[in-house]
């Protein structure tokens, strides 16, 4: 009796180290703002119900294994699960980059901000797009595809395996590439707005030389760039939402 009770609390420490790791990087839930002890709760919570489900999952008998080999399936476990967070944090990441080269090209970035989601400050506009994309999360349940896919790494990453440091390497870089591409993506249409700005100022002040045009412009530059953000905004948010669920699902 007192073997089997073990054998079912290491599998659920394994349970917790792979959920807790994720959860540790989720956007949203993986917030400097949020505080230790209710993420440790969340993860905990979280852990417990799915132990039913992923217990399936699990070998028998680990319990009986020597330490050495428990202590590789603890490091394993934490760095499957910090790997597929990772994944889920480079499409937040490339969110906050679109939303940065946005406040360079129309001249908001010199602005200073108060981190909400990070500990590094930010301009404010950057801020609201990525608690915007946070809010969309949620609000369109993507929070359950990334549980399914935590699910489904049992599948991927089955516990006990060898660590294959290649495939996680190619599937990280794959990731980056995809977040980076749609950072572009979503900021293609400011850095076009940016360039034909610039240059009609550029060409304005050669008119009129004796008038410093690019101080006067600024603030013209500044609010043509938020009109353009008032209308494509839901867009921008529908567009990182699809992907977002399209990698994951």
């Amino acid at each position: 009796m007192i073997p089997a009770v073990i054998d079912i609390g290491f599998q659920g420490v394994l349970i917790i180290c792979r959920v807790g790791s994720c959860m540790m990087l989720l956007p949203g839930i993986g917030s400097a703002r949020l505080p230790m002890r209710i993420r440790s709760l969340l993860a905990l919570a979280v852990s417990l119900a799915l132990f039913s489900l992923l217990r399936e999952k699990l070998p028998a008998n680990l319990n009986a294994s020597p330490d050495t080999v428990k202590f590789s399936l603890l490091f394993s476990e934490i760095f499957a699960g910090i790997s597929l967070g990772l994944v889920a944090r480079f499409f937040m990441v490339g969110l906050m980059f679109s939303a940065t080269i946005v406040t360079n090209m129309i001249g908001l970035a010199p602005t200073p901000g108060t981190p909400i989601d990070d500990t590094e400050a930010v301009p404010p506009l950057v801020t609201f797009i990525s608690l915007c994309g946070t809010v969309m999360v949620f609000s369109t349940n993507l929070h359950f595809v990334l549980l399914r896919a935590l699910v489904d790494s049992y599948d991927l990453v089955k516990v006990g395996g060898s660590v294959d440091l290649a495939w996680n390497l190619e599937r990280l870089v794959g990731a980056l590439l995809v977040t980076s591409e749609l950072g572009l993506r979503l900021s293609g249409p400011y850095i076009v707005y940016s360039i034909i700005v610039n240059m009609a100022v550029g060409f304005v002040n050669k008119f009129t030389a004796q008038i410093s045009i690019y101080f006067l412009t600024t603030g013209l530059v500044a609010a043509g760039g938020l009109f353009i953000i008032y209308f494509t905004i839901a867009d921008w948010l529908n567009l990182f939402a699809q992907e977002f669920l399209t990698f994951f699902k």
